[in-house]
């Protein structure tokens, strides 16, 4: 009698440990998703900023500075523009590739494997970014300055102002997209440290 009532004790305690270790593991889990989390919600917002506000300010900032009107119109100001629209059509399209593959990442629910799979995505994109800016920024600009050449007086302190514009934002924007890749990383990282928390 005394050996079955200590075994249904020692069954009921071993049921309390289990369910303890579940409850504390749920909850490491939960905090544990906390740091990728933020970090996927920044890249998420990122990427669909660049979709809608980058097309919203280029145009705002081109028709705030320029004067579009019918004899501004030549080869320059059409080749500007389609030089401008290359980029901000690459531009719009990798971002929204950037926010489709953030959008079906779900930590709480996917298992690691397949959260890694999507990042691999993600990161063959910011790849693609960091090594396209020293390509597309110098097209942008080109472009834009072709856009606005009429309106340009090509003084001395232009030429200078435009030069430092140029090397300034083209250095940020090589910035921008190195740390956009270490954000990506840094989620993986973070994506990994999680397995055996997501998958029992």
């Amino acid at each position: 009698m005394e050996y079955k009532e200590l075994e249904i004790l020692w069954k009921q305690y071993d049921e309390k440990l289990d369910n303890l270790e579940k409850i504390n593991k749920k909850l490491l889990k939960n905090t544990l998703l906390q740091k990728p989390q933020k970090k996927l919600n920044w890249l998420e917002f990122n990427s669909l900023f660049g979709v809608i506000a980058l097309p919203i300010i280029i145009l705002v900032a081109l028709h705030s500075d320029f004067n579009f009107k019918t004899e501004n119109i030549d080869w320059k100001f059409i080749s500007g523009f389609a030089l401008t629209l290359i980029v901000l059509l690459y531009l719009c399209v990798e971002n929204l590739r950037s926010y489709l593959i953030l959008k079906r990442i779900d930590l709480s629910s996917d298992p690691v494997i397949q959260s890694l799979g999507k990042i691999t995505k993600l990161k063959k994109i910011a790849n693609n970014f960091s090594k396209s800016v020293f390509l597309y920024y110098p097209v942008a600009f080109l472009g834009v300055i072709l856009i606005g050449w009429n309106s340009f007086v090509f003084t001395t302190n232009t030429i200078l102002f435009l030069s430092i514009f140029f090397v300034v934002s083209y250095y940020f924007n090589i910035w921008c997209a190195g740390k956009h890749k270490e954000r990506i990383k840094k989620l993986e990282k973070d994506i990994i440290e999680l397995k055996g928390y997501t998958e029992e």
